[in-house]
């Protein structure tokens, strides 16, 4: 058996998918990875006041990346991350970070199951994959929010529809709102071995293709799309 790797198609943000894309190359500089953002990150104009009481809810590092440009600070405050690298941000940004989950799902069930009765105050962007204030208001948490980012769609770039038309690719999709976006903009090229890989069952629901799809239930790390990227192939003996 021989083995081969799928193209690495990244359609997070660019400055995401920049950092993922020096983070596969450190574990196989041999791979093939292409960036084509379907979504742009803005920041819009908002007035936010200190919650007293209150712990605080990050489930991007695009609403960290938000304060920081707007010059908020939060001292050492009491916050709730989703995903590593938004733990290392707030972290960085002084920030006390009391628990990190791999995904939103997770954050809901940890936030019931520890009986947490405090005020949330979520810091969001414009989408999101769960409406944690209708979620969480549901058990009994108290839930604020503010919008601290946008996501503006984004068209895949020609290269990209290219690459997806031509070889094998493996698709790492982020949230319910990109699958929604990268079905409708590839729903006429075929399958051809590629590999979707989803963050969630949420976000697999979005996936409107009859495409090879996964969900990584542990969340998304280097060395997970690295080990998924591989196609194993059987060797023909030629007589």
């Amino acid at each position: 058996m021989s083995q081969i790797f799928r193209s690495i198609l990244l359609t997070r943000p660019i400055k995401a998918s920049k950092r993922i894309k020096d983070e596969l190359f450190a574990i196989n500089n041999q791979l093939d990875i292409f960036i084509s953002p379907l979504m742009e990150i803005q920041y819009p104009t908002y007035d936010f006041f200190q919650q007293k009481d209150s712990r605080y809810v990050f489930t991007s590092e695009n609403a960290i990346l938000s304060l920081l440009s707007k010059g908020v600070k939060l001292a050492r405050v009491n916050v709730y991350c989703v995903g590593n690298q938004t733990r290392k941000l707030a972290i960085n940004a002084g920030y006390n970070v009391v628990q990190t989950f791999s995904k939103v799902e997770d954050m809901i069930v940890g936030l019931e199951k520890s009986e947490f009765t405090g005020k949330l105050f979520y810091f969001r962007g414009e989408h999101v994959s769960q409406d944690l204030k209708l979620v969480l208001g549901r058990k009994g948490i108290e839930v604020r929010e503010l919008i601290v980012y946008n996501q503006r769609e984004c068209s895949l770039a020609k290269e990209a529809l290219n690459l997806l038309s031509e070889k094998p690719c493996l698709i790492p999709l982020y949230s319910a709102r990109t699958a929604r976006l990268f079905s409708n903009e590839v729903k006429e090229i075929p399958a051809k071995g590629h590999l979707i890989l989803c963050m969630s069952e949420n976000i697999k629901q979005g996936i409107t293709l009859d495409w090879e799809t996964g969900v990584v239930s542990g969340g998304f790390n280097p060395k997970v799309l690295a080990r998924h990227s591989r196609m194993n192939v059987h060797n023909v003996a030629c007589g």
